[in-house]
């Protein structure tokens, strides 16, 4: 049986997308600032994740329906110390989380002008347990096609592909032609569109080509529903496939324009 790569959103899509987006701001970016100053993740298998912080490589990740902590202690692979714990995130609040990784949550945290707002940090939260693998898999999905294009178009600068609890996105910006920069990404879903959604983002005003291409104020997207649409037995290499496509050609059209 072939399992969908691309499963039923809930239907309260947005609400659950609210939650998690807090999730990550307030506690995972937290515990990351707390560490090193930096707030950005990173896609991970059923989730997102902070990279390894510190002396003890403490990484903290969400991972379905729970968040994990991870610590190796020790500087000899023979001789490291490890561990492991989770909490349950449905039914817990956000003061439990940030307890459970040792801090208290702030309600002056900042990621951006956009940062989500903290609310009551002692309500409980409820999230459906495929939520968070949902977002993972569509950010990695963006992020190994992110990679391709790097690789086979070979940009003249290209930055670091991150996770941004602003936007609740994976995204990276490359030069593609002189001082030409474009955005290409992978969202959860915003105030443009509920759903998640893969896109191409000039920093110019440019539209070459066809119209049809461009279908978003900002550039071009394919949307979660755009991939769900697509033959049952399609496989998440078929959608990294389908996304490379879309981004090489949003690459093509402003380079030959």
């Amino acid at each position: 049986m072939t399992t969908p790569s691309t499963p039923s959103l809930p239907d309260n899509w947005s609400e659950q997308r609210s939650t998690l987006q807090r999730i990550m701001t307030h506690v995972l970016c937290q515990a990351r600032q707390r560490s090193d100053g930096l707030f950005d993740l990173l896609p991970a298998a059923g989730g997102f994740a902070t990279p390894n912080l510190g002396d003890q490589r403490q990484r903290v990740r969400i991972s379905g329906a729970h968040l994990i902590e991870e610590r190796a202690m020790g500087d000899n692979i023979r001789h490291v110390t490890t561990t492991t714990r989770s909490h349950r995130v449905d039914g817990a609040s956000i003061s439990d989380l940030c307890q459970f990784l040792g801090f208290e949550p702030d309600p002056g945290f900042w990621v951006g002008g956009d940062t989500p707002d903290l609310g009551d940090p002692d309500e409980p939260l409820h999230l459906h347990p495929g939520v968070a693998s949902t977002i993972g898999n569509w950010f990695l999905i963006g992020a190994e096609a992110i990679d391709r294009v790097i690789v086979h178009r070979a940009p003249d600068e290209a930055a670091l592909a991150r996770v941004w609890p602003e936007h609740f996105d994976l995204g990276v910006d490359i030069a593609i032609d002189g001082e030409l920069r474009c955005n290409l990404g992978a969202s959860g879903g915003d105030s443009f569109h509920e759903e998640p959604y893969m896109y191409v983002g000039p920093w110019n005003d440019a539209r070459p080509g066809a119209s049809g291409f461009w279908n978003a104020p900002f550039g071009a997207v394919v949307t979660y529903g755009d991939l769900a649409a697509e033959p049952a037995a399609a496989s998440t290499a078929d959608h990294v496939n389908r996304i490379t496509a879309f981004f090489d050609e949003g690459i093509r059209r402003l380079t030959a324009g």
